[in-house]
């Protein structure tokens, strides 16, 4: 069975992610685009080999469609969601899913009364690297997780964007549009927070601009049922780094997302102020580099080949080839996707407290 898909919102994510990989995939064949803008729709549908449109209700009528990707500004995903489940549609919804937790129950109501798969791209999830740390967290290598930080620094100006002017009416601008990355990855790597109460967010404005830009730094804390404490950093003007880090029983591991290296160490390591052990330590994030450089040379490779001739692999190296091939894959048998849409409760929660502390 392929999948008859349709994609609304022709713009940059769709262009560079969803097309791509809805067309390469024997699971899925691209059969409908809908922009309101219909050069731009007509293009793509052209180029893809699928049927343009401007309209989504007249999409939703005329087309016999499986799935729909909505990679449209987030302040249409709900009205959007809500037509197609309606229509009886299984919906993929880019992040952030929603404005507002509310707009998220509402859409969540609709496709429990229609009986309709929802999910949310969630792609970092995906990346091998993060594959590999979630893996080592199963299986148990790391111990007990006592503690889970990620670092999401180097954004770009909140008033500066290439998405388009929507961003700019998010509280936080375009740092607002990739701020559900870092959260969703904290929370699916560490658990959600005890409860509302156990969530401590600190937001900052550093920066000058000419739009009301409600903050463009958050620090956020929170403790899980577990007991695991869990931190989110996330700004602009500050140098790139896009880390994670795990502390467990057993062993840490910091992941640098970038160069696709896992550093890892064990508690038998140390004490530090012995030279023959800063040298093991040395000697063992050394290798973990190599490892990565090797990976990520491994991974460019397979990408290239992949985007170059179209080729389809179901270990993909890209995030969302990878979450979007695995939700096709969960369509066609009748299961969940790998992310479904009440996954975004506890983003836009936290996204919510962030507005609440500006």
């Amino acid at each position: 069975m392929t999948l008859r898909t349709g994609v609304i919102g022709a713009g940059i994510v769709a262009e560079n992610n969803h097309f791509p990989a809805l067309t390469r995939n024997p699971k899925t064949t691209l059969a409908a685009v809908c922009d309101l803008d219909e050069s731009r729709a007509r293009e793509a549908a052209a180029e893809h080999g699928a049927t343009a449109y401007t309209n989504p209700e007249i999409l939703f009528s005329e087309e016999e469609l499986d799935w729909v990707h909505i990679a449209t500004p987030v302040q249409s995903h709900a009205e959007l969601a809500t037509k197609a489940v309606e229509s009886g549609i299984p919906v993929t919804l880019q992040k952030p899913a929603t404005t507002t937790r509310d707009e998220l129950e509402d859409v969540l109501a609709s496709a429990r009364e229609h009986d309709v798969p929802t999910s949310v791209v969630h792609n970092w999830l995906f990346y091998p690297v993060v594959r590999r740390l979630r893996r080592r967290i199963r299986t148990g290598e790391l111990g007990e997780i006592r503690a889970v930080e990620t670092t999401f620094t180097g954004e770009g100006r909140p008033d500066e964007t290439y998405r388009g002017s929507w961003v700019f009416d998010l509280p936080g601008g375009d740092l607002e549009e990739g701020f559900p990355h870092p959260l969703y990855l904290t929370l699916a790597i560490g658990g959600t927070p005890r409860d509302e109460e156990a969530v401590d967010v600190r937001t900052r404005v550093a920066g000058e601009y000419d739009d009301d830009v409600g903050y463009d730094g958050v620090r956020m804390q929170y403790v899980t049922d577990d007991d695991t404490l869990c931190s989110v950093t996330y700004t602009s003007g500050s140098a790139p780094n896009n880390q994670i880090r795990v502390h467990g029983t057993e062993r840490s591991v910091t992941v640098d997302v970038p160069t696709n290296t896992v550093d890892a160490h064990d508690r038998e390591e140390g004490p530090f102020h012995l030279p023959s052990e800063q040298v093991r330590r040395g000697l063992t994030t050394a290798r973990s580099s190599l490892l990565g450089v090797a990976n990520s040379l491994a991974d460019y490779g397979l990408s290239h080949v992949e985007d170059e001739y179209g080729v389809h692999r179901e270990r993909s190296a890209d995030g969302h080839y990878f979450l979007f091939n695995e939700a096709a894959t969960a369509f066609r048998e009748g299961r969940q996707p790998p992310v479904p849409l009440s996954r975004s409760r506890w983003v836009l929660t936290l996204m919510e407290r962030a507005r609440e502390s500006m």
